[in-house]
C-alpha cells in the first residue's frame, strides 16, 4: 500500500509540474507574441498619451518623421533626403541626425514623432527583424490614428521569398493602405517621387506663383 501511494503521488508531482511547464510556455508565447502591443501600453500608461496628442495644423520642428532600418540608411542618405530636403524643401527627422544623445530611444521615438506633421515608413525585410523599428511602427500607428491621418508607406522592391519575412503588422498595414513601391529603373523612379510628392501634399514647383498671380487677377 505505502509502494502504491507514493507511486500515485509521484505521478500526481509529475503530472502538476508537466502542467505547470506549459502553462508557463503558453504564456511565454503570448508574451512574446503581443510584446511591441505590450510594450507601447506600458509606455504611454507611463508618459501619459496627452504626449502623443497632436492637432493637425499646428507648427512642427520636422515635416516628415521616417522610420527606417539602420540597413536601408544609404538609400535614405542618397535618394531620400536630397529629394525631399534638397530639392523640395521639407525638413526631414531621421534617427542617425536628429534624435538627441543621452536620450532614451522610445523618448526619442516619441519627441521626434510628436514633433513631426507626417510619417514615412520604409518597409523592408530589415525593417521587420528590427525591434525598434517594429516599436516605431506601433508607435507611429498610434499616432496617425489619433490625429486621423495617414502613414506614407515606402515599400523596397523585393523578392517573393524575402517579403514573406515581413511581420503580420507590417502585412496589415500594406493590406490597408497603399503604398509606394521603390525600384531601380528612371521609369519606376519617376512614377515614385511623382507619387511621394502627392502623398506629402508638397506643390509643384511654380504652383504657388500661379495660385498667387490669379488670386491678384480675380482681385483686379
Amino acid at each position: 500500500m505505502p509502494a502504491c501511494l507514493l507511486g500515485s503521488d509521484a505521478a500526481a508531482f509529475t503530472i502538476s509540474i508537466v502542467c505547470v511547464f506549459i502553462t508557463f510556455l503558453l504564456l511565454l508565447t503570448i508574451l512574446f507574441r503581443f510584446r511591441w502591443h505590450m510594450r507601447l501600453w506600458l509606455y504611454e500608461a507611463c508618459r501619459g498619451r496627452h504626449h502623443s496628442r497632436r492637432m493637425r495644423g499646428r507648427h512642427f520642428r520636422y515635416d516628415v518623421f521616417v522610420s527606417y532600418a539602420e540597413e536601408n540608411s544609404p538609400w535614405v542618405v542618397r535618394e531620400l533626403l536630397p529629394r525631399l530636403e534638397e530639392e523640395w524643401g521639407l525638413r526631414l527627422c531621421v534617427h542617425q541626425r536628429d534624435f538627441v544623445p543621452g536620450n532614451y530611444i522610445v523618448d526619442n521615438i516619441a519627441d521626434c514623432v510628436g514633433l513631426s506633421g507626417r510619417v514615412l515608413l520604409v518597409f523592408s525585410p530589415d525593417f521587420a527583424s528590427s525591434e525598434w523599428c517594429q516599436f516605431e511602427l506601433k508607435f507611429c500607428q498610434a499616432c496617425v490614428m489619433e490625429r486621423d491621418d495617414v502613414m506614407v508607406l515606402v515599400m523596397m522592391q523585393e523578392t517573393e521569398a524575402e517579403a514573406r519575412h515581413l511581420t503580420g503588422a507590417m502585412m496589415a498595414v500594406l493590406r490597408t493602405t497603399t503604398y509606394l513601391e521603390w525600384a531601380e529603373h528612371r521609369d519606376a523612379r519617376a512614377s515614385f517621387w511623382g507619387r511621394l510628392r502627392l502623398a506629402l501634399e508638397v506643390e509643384e514647383p511654380g504652383e504657388g506663383e500661379m495660385e498667387e498671380e490669379e488670386a491678384v487677377g480675380l482681385d483686379g
